[in-house]
């Protein structure tokens, strides 16, 4: 399997946080859940059959597809996908840093997986087609970081309130009011809600949920003995009832349950 990450330098670096490539991966497993984990990532299938995202993680015959090039907004439930992703390249983006590209309020993509095409037209197929006439997965890389580039809709100054409230929504340790949030950057709160959500993609309480639950399953991956209690305390939450409960929330699993059935990859659980 090849598998690769390229760094974009500025300004692009501002609003992306890797650029990857994969070739080659095959899992004896059909379908995985993906957790929630705060970024938006678009993603150029480089196979030629459809991918399928399935309605549950129970039924294994009601899904739609996607082809071609989707981008996955932010999220604060999992999905389901098949396992048949054997090339792929794809743009992860840091919180708050595909808006500059889209030109609308980024909102409009959460909760969802959207085919390319309804956004970017027919320039989604010529990119496509250039990245597979490339051999190189470097170059390919390189290729689709330009590319990148020449989609901006909007500036490429990162808006430095946002910014400011997601570092802060990312790393306080308890939950943060917003509104003593909103008093620190010195606009209301109300204008610090609609704000966030247009740039982010969700309101800033539901990013500060998905930001604590993204931070306990890279805690998980750092301890070779898991401690839920001090995870919980660790993590910002009120008490282990709180903790459990959300965390059944965003992965559809207890915390146990989740160490025993987890992938390869963090945020990814092999279903069947």
């Amino acid at each position: 399997m090849i598998h690769k990450l390229h760094f974009p330098k500025l300004p692009l670096s501002q609003f992306v946080e890797n650029i990857w490539y994969v070739q080659g991966q095959h899992v004896d497993y059909a379908r995985e859940k993906i957790l929630p984990d705060g970024a938006i990532e678009l993603i150029i299938d480089l196979d030629s059959w459809p991918k399928k995202i399935f309605d549950d993680e129970i039924t294994t015959d009601r899904y739609r597809t996607v082809k071609r090039a989707w981008i996955s907004g932010e999220r604060t439930r999992y999905i389901v996908i098949g396992t048949d992703n054997t090339h792929l390249i794809g743009i992860r983006f840091k919180p708050g840093g595909a808006y500059p590209f889209f030109g609308f309020p980024i909102s409009e993509l959460s909760e969802y997986v959207t085919e390319l095409d309804l956004i970017w037209g027919r320039l989604v197929y010529d990119i496509r087609d250039r990245l597979l006439e490339i051999e190189s997965p470097e170059e390919k890389l390189q290729r689709l970081e330009s590319f990148l580039l020449e989609q901006v809709k909007l500036s490429l100054v990162p808006n430095k309130s946002i910014a400011f409230a997601v570092q802060q929504l990312q790393n306080s340790p308890q939950f943060l009011a917003i509104r003593d949030l909103a008093a620190q950057i010195g606009i209301t709160q109300k204008h610090l809600i609609t704000q966030f959500e247009k740039v982010v993609g969700l309101r800033p309480k539901s990013f500060a949920r998905v930001a604590k639950f993204t931070k306990v399953l890279n805690v998980i991956e750092q301890q070779k003995q898991v401690e839920w209690t001090s995870i919980a305390y660790e993590c910002g939450y009120y008490d282990q009832a709180h903790f459990i409960k959300e965390f059944h929330t965003f992965s559809g699993l207890n915390p146990s349950a989740y160490l025993t059935r987890r992938g390869d990859y963090l945020g990814y659980i092999p279903l069947d």
